[in-house]
């Protein structure tokens, strides 16, 4: 067995992290941790590796405890598991923002699914996401 040392190493490795970190205080602020997911590199991971400017990818999917679909994101490289790098070795960054924005609506996402610092969002909540949080420049 090999030591993921990004999946069993507490110390957050950027704000996002930080904000997921504190998340569950009694005094947290569950709008400070979704701004700072939607304007940070957050990354998926998927079997495809990008040829072009216009390619597209399948990320990762998994499902959750109830069966429903999940799309895999994660705050730092480092917080990919193994066993999710064996089925989808490349790891591709992007913007939190992106994510919210391409995500289908039958899809939920877990971020650092089986690290120390996560959390799920279904997809009602990323609709109400897509529809509270709107960029500077569309308002």
């Amino acid at each position: 067995m090999t030591e993921q040392t990004g999946i069993a190493d507490p110390t957050p490795l950027n704000d996002l992290e930080e904000k997921l970190a504190t998340g569950n205080e009694p005094d947290a602020n569950p709008v400070d941790v979704i701004l700072s997911f939607l304007n940070s590199e957050v990354y998926i991971i998927s079997s495809d590796g990008i040829e072009g400017e216009d390619s597209q990818v399948e990320p990762l999917v998994l499902a959750n405890s109830e069966g429903a679909p999940v799309l895999a994101v994660f705050s730092h490289p480092t917080r990919v598991d193994q066993q999710y790098l064996e089925a989808a070795p490349n790891v591709l960054g992007t913007q939190g923002a992106a994510i919210i924005a391409n995500i289908g609506e039958e899809l939920g996402l877990v971020i650092n699914p089986g690290a120390a610092y996560g959390f799920e969002i279904n997809p009602e909540g990323v609709a109400n996401i897509k529809r509270d949080f709107k960029r500077a420049d569309e308002q």
